[in-house]
């Protein structure tokens, strides 16, 4: 729990949360719903009961839903390694921001240093409510790059081994989990929007610019969302391409082979016919002459075929 005082500029930590006077500020964080019961912080604060609800339940979406006194914020911080969704709650008051999470925030001490390294951060709600969403914006953008070497190893692999099945799979189960990641883009993105507009009862004039500013490096990470999915569409169209070039090269061969045998074929047929009176068959140098005619026949044939680079 951290309080700034205006008149001294300074951020202390402190144990127990009070209502801040007109100079202060509290920024209160928790790691779980049970340690912000053991705190009671909720009975301290006159809040409506449709905003208690709010932020005691962690919502399946990002939003901002705006009461009384108050405004809930619902937002998700993505892990690195896992794409899961971490749900974070914050209780936005006139002088104050209550943090929780479902879980331990991976960025919660870097956020408590910013607060004591930099104190005028704290000075107005907006501000702290500005550098917490900061953090959040940061692991969509850390996402998107780390999708985006994960695609470019995808679209590799296909050039490898372009008949392996799993290709197929991987592609699929990520469209699935891309088509679950948008759509807490497209909230997010919406929710940075309202706290940019001149209207946000919980921001002052010079923090609306930087929520846009906040905005327009998030509009990255959903130009970036659209183009992973026409990049997973490409890998399987690229998959497509080169199993049916495969394919070709199998027929072409086959035909190739094919085409050799087919005068061979002809000679032996000719000769297995079974009339009576056939000189070849008595000529004391007639097996030798066909088979020579044969092996002649099939090298002319692939010469032809290697001069016509068709083999």
């Amino acid at each position: 729990m951290l309080k700034y005082k205006k008149s001294t500029n300074e951020t202390i930590r402190t144990e127990h949360f009070e209502v801040p006077s007109d100079d202060e500020t509290l920024w209160l964080f928790y790691d779980s719903p049970e340690e912000m019961k053991r705190d009671g912080v909720l009975d301290k604060i006159d809040l409506h009961e449709l905003a208690r609800s709010s932020f005691t339940t962690f919502s399946e979406h990002p939003s901002i839903n705006v009461y009384a006194e108050h405004a809930v914020l619902s937002t998700f911080y993505l892990e690195n390694k896992t794409l899961e969704p971490l749900r974070i709650n914050v209780l936005i008051g006139e002088k104050y921001l209550v943090v929780m999470a479902e879980r331990e925030m991976p960025f919660r001490e870097q956020l408590v240093k910013d607060f004591q390294e930099n104190p005028e951060h704290m000075q107005h709600v907006s501000y702290m409510l500005y550098y917490f969403m900061k953090d959040i914006v940061n692991s969509y953008l850390e996402v998107v790059d780390q999708l985006s070497d994960e695609f470019l190893e995808l679209e590799k692999s296909v050039f490898v081994d372009p008949l392996k099945r799993e290709i197929g799979h991987k592609v699929y189960r990520w469209k699935n989990r891309l088509h679950k990641l948008r759509q807490y883009v497209e909230a997010e993105e919406s929710i940075i929007q309202k706290m940019g507009h001149d209207d946000f009862e919980y921001a002052n004039e010079e923090s609306g610019f930087y929520f846009k500013d906040l905005l327009s490096a998030f509009s990255r990470v959903t130009s970036a969302f659209d183009s992973f999915k026409e990049n997973l569409k490409g890998v399987l169209d690229l998959q497509m391409s080169l199993k049916s070039d495969h394919m070709n090269r199998i027929m072409k061969t086959l035909t190739l082979i094919s085409a050799v045998f087919v005068p061979l074929t002809f000679i032996a047929g000719l000769y297995g016919m079974n009339f009576e009176y056939m000189p070849e068959l008595k000529w004391q140098y007639g097996y030798f002459f066909v088979l020579t005619l044969c092996l002649a026949l099939a090298i002319m044939i692939m010469g032809y075929f290697k001069k016509k680079r068709w083999w």
